[in-house]
């Protein structure tokens, strides 16, 4: 169940980088998108949601509170990520995203008596690390632009603390054993709904102020970025509660850079160097001996 959870995870996250790149491409207003894709999640969540809980009591929930802070987060992170993938490329943004691995593993290391990191798992998350920077370099005289580095180095400070954080409300709110669907649609559902809210103060002020009208392409964009942020979200809360910080986050991780890679190619005829398909090598290798 686990694997499979992952696998479909995985499959939404890139979906929705390239959702993000698509924006660019139709002229998307990515705040106008942004906000109906939390209104849109939010509303999705909440009408599937079949739980006997009522609405009026999620404040009295005791993963309420760590929900606020993750849910301003991923307002914040989503924009960050709409602006990297337009400017810097999908490859390196998901690279930067990435790269985030070692916050939430090393957390996990410390904080959760249940996680431990082997000699195995470290080579693992080495040569997950190593893979990133092979994915992202173009050739071996490259430097970074400066220019364009900025987003990226802000969305990976952004994804360690949003990977941190949920995977912390995972283990301490929602044991595994104990959580139902219901409980956890639920808590994606308040989510999102507080990313919704925080959405509209950091980017329907703005709109209103320069008397923007939402456009009817931004709202189906934004809609359809919606179901698959839900889907991303909900697939990989539950994924996480299978696996260790330190087996997820690699795997997904070097997954997401790997996929998105080969995808740029193919669709976006970004060129892969010999040193990026080296990396894309040492992806394998990280997942085989993290799976170990």
């Amino acid at each position: 169940m686990g694997i499979f959870l992952i696998i479909i995870a995985i499959i939404f996250f890139v979906s929705i980088l390239l959702i993000f790149r698509m924006f660019d491409n139709y002229e998307i207003d990515n705040s106008q998108a942004l906000i109906v894709n939390y209104f849109v999640a939010a509303f999705f969540a909440f009408t599937i949601y079949s739980g006997e809980l009522k609405i009026v009591e999620i404040p009295y929930q005791d993963w309420f509170s760590p929900s606020i802070i993750l849910g301003i987060l991923f307002a914040l992170s989503f924009l960050l990520f709409a602006l990297s993938t337009q400017k810097a490329g999908i490859a390196i943004t998901s690279v930067a995203s990435k790269m985030a691995v070692m916050i939430p593993v090393i957390f996990g290391a410390y904080f959760y008596d249940s996680e431990n990191l082997n000699a195995i798992k470290i080579v693992g998350l080495l040569l997950a690390m190593a893979s990133f920077l092979l994915i992202f370099r173009k050739n071996n005289s490259d430097t970074i632009n400066k220019n364009k580095i900025i987003l990226p180095i802000a969305i990976f400070f952004f994804s360690g603390a949003n990977d941190t954080l949920l995977k912390y409300i995972r283990e301490v709110h929602f044991n595994i054993s104990e959580s139902n669907l219901n409980s956890e649609i639920l808590f994606v559902a308040t989510l999102f709904s507080i990313s919704f809210i925080s959405s509209l103060i950091f980017f329907g002020i703005p709109l209103m102020v320069k008397k923007k009208r939402f456009e009817l392409k931004n709202i189906i964009a934004g809609s359809i970025l919606g179901i698959f942020n839900f889907l991303s979200a909900f697939t990989m809360f539950k994924a996480m509660g299978y696996f260790e910080s330190a087996v997820f986050f690699p795997i997904f991780n070097v997954s997401v850079v790997g996929l998105s890679a080969l995808i740029g190619v193919i669709l976006f005829k970004e060129k892969l160097t010999t040193i990026n398909y080296l990396g894309l090598i040492l992806a394998l290798a990280a997942i085989l001996l993290l799976t170990l």
